[in-house]
C-alpha cells in the first residue's frame, strides 16, 4: 500500500496521474500473478547478499523481501524473530540449508553500490559457490529469483513489479 500511496502522491504532484493509476495497477498484477502461480505448500526463504555473505531476511519485517511474504501469501521455510539489518540477518548458512526452501528470493545488496569493486562477488556466485546450499531443494531445482541489481538504492513500485512478475513467470514454468 505503502509503495501504491507514493506513486498515487508523485502523480498528482507532477500531473502524472494516469501513468501513476498503471504503475499501481501493474503491481498489482504482478502480485495476483505470483499469488495465482504460488502453491502454498512450498516453502520460500529471503536472503540477501552482502560482502561475500548470505543475509536472511525475517518474512514480514526483513529489509525489502520481508514484506513480500505478506502481500504475496509466501510460506516461510524459516522463520526468526525480529530484523533490522539492512545486510540481511545473522543466521548460519547451515540453518537456511536446514529449512530446506523450495524457492529463494535473494537480493544483492552490493550490486547496487559495490558491483565496481574488484573485491565484488555476484549473489549468484555466493549461493552457487556454497557448499552448504548444495542440496537445498531451491537449488537443486533453480528456483532461486534474484531482484533487480538496482534495488538495494532503489525500491520502488516499478522495482518490485518487475521483480514479482519474475517470480510469477518462474512459478509458472515451474507448473509446467
Amino acid at each position: 500500500e505503502e509503495l501504491k500511496r507514493q506513486v498515487t502522491v508523485l502523480g498528482e504532484i507532477f500531473g502524472k496521474q494516469t501513468e501513476a493509476t498503471k504503475l499501481s495497477e501493474d503491481f498489482d498484477a504482478a502480485i495476483a500473478r505470483v499469488k495465482d502461480a504460488y502453491d502454498p505448500s512450498q516453502t520460500v526463504m529471503a536472503v540477501i547478499t552482502s560482502g561475500g555473505e548470505i543475509g536472511y531476511v525475517v518474512p514480514s519485517t526483513g529489509r525489502t523481501l520481508g514484506p513480500v511474504f505478506d502481500f504475496a501469501g509466501l510460506t516461510p521455510a524459516l522463520e526468526v524473530e525480529g530484523s533490522d539489518d539492512h545486510q540481511g540477518d545473522d543466521i548460519s548458512v547451515e540453518a537456511i540449508a536446514d529449512s530446506n526452501p523450495d524457492w529463494i528470493l535473494v537480493m544483492d545488496r552490493d550490486a547496487a553500490v559495490a558491483a565496481d569493486d574488484p573485491e565484488y562477488k555476484p549473489s549468484n556466485e555466493i549461493l552457487d559457490g556454497s557448499e552448504a546450499l548444495a542440496n537445498v531443494t531451491a537449488v537443486k531445482e533453480g528456483n532461486i529469483i534474484y531482484m533487480p541489481a538496482d534495488t538495494y538504492t532503489n525500491e520502488g513500485i516499478q522495482t518490485y513489479t518487475e521483480f514479482l512478475n519474475d517470480f510469477a513467470d518462474a512459478l509458472e514454468a515451474a507448473k509446467k
